[in-house]
């Protein structure tokens, strides 16, 4: 038996935001053949989990990096949070309003937003062309596309009404380079995480909280030895992963530093990269008793 940890966006979804008939077909062989697919993913748990209910998919996910894990195991619910300290909360919350970025707020059900950040981003772009003409907008909306259409959005006047006790997440979004450096380094000495997924974003959890952790807890919990686990990923929110995993799987359309900490390579997103690397590293003991027989999330 083995345990795969598979990102979404960039991996498992192609670039249209959707799962291959060939990836949902890889992974459904290898739950039928005894193996356990995990989602690890920076989208919400209610956003992974609509993107699966989607495709007739049934995975245990672990989501916001690491900062939320639901399951279900032999009739045993899973489900843990791990929240920002409210002061830990409120002083990135304050850094980031200085910044004037699009800003997201990631809590256990819902993901919140103020009414004018799209538009507010949409004059950013605007300005990045006008004063850096090599900017491609496009692609840069293609990058951050899951942010802008995520499922569970609430938007909101303004952020003073949030309970920061309860915060899992703050994802920022900007087509400036030096804005996204500037928070970075403004972050680095508060008591959190920040990582990425795309060029153009950050995400900030609690200290500690990353998928690497939480996919090193879940193997523990199901009884699964680290060299068994698989990832497979795109950027450097799954390098937490890549470095506790038996196995790690860089995209062929992962950045070349993502690349060099993984084992082994498999194709790109478009062309099924996923369905690539389990057809090579499934177990294919047809008959054995799958674990997953309960209903995931």
């Amino acid at each position: 038996m083995r345990l795969f940890a598979i990102d979404l966006d960039g991996t498992l979804l192609h670039s249209t935001h959707l799962i291959s008939e060939r990836n949902v077909s890889a992974i459904k062989r290898c739950q039928k053949n005894g193996d356990i697919v995990v989602i690890a993913t920076g989208r919400a748990a209610f956003d992974a989990a609509h993107l699966l209910r989607l495709h007739q998919l049934d995975c245990p996910i672990i989501s916001s990096n690491g900062a939320e894990i639901r399951a279900e195991r032999e009739g045993t619910t899973i489900r843990n949070n791990t929240y920002v300290s409210s002061d830990e909360s409120e002083a990135i919350l304050n850094c980031l309003l200085k910044q004037d970025v699009y800003l997201q707020i990631y809590l256990e059900d819902e993901i919140l937003m103020t009414y004018d950040a799209t538009d507010r981003l949409m004059k950013q772009i605007k300005e990045e062309q006008r004063t850096y003409p090599p900017f491609r907008a496009d692609e840069f909306l293609q990058s951050v596309q899951p942010q802008l259409t995520q499922y569970g959005v609430r938007e909101v006047t303004d952020f003073s009404d949030v309970d920061l006790a309860k915060v899992m997440k703050f994802m920022i979004v900007s087509p400036k380079a030096a804005v996204l450096k500037r928070i970075e380094n403004d972050l680095s000495s508060r008591n959190c995480t920040v990582t990425s997924s795309s060029p153009f974003n950050l995400e900030v959890t609690a200290s500690g909280s990353d998928k690497g952790m939480t996919l090193q807890q879940f193997a523990e919990r199901l009884g699964i030895p680290l060299t068994a686990t698989v990832a497979i990923g795109d950027h450097h929110n799954d390098l937490p992963m890549f470095r506790v995993a038996g196995t790690s799987i860089a995209m062929g359309n992962a950045e070349d530093a993502v690349k060099r900490q993984a084992t082994e390579e498999t194709g790109h997103h478009d062309d099924d990269g996923v369905a690539m690397a389990l057809e090579t590293f499934c177990s294919i003991q047809v008959g054995q008793k799958g674990v997953q027989d309960g209903k995931y999330y």
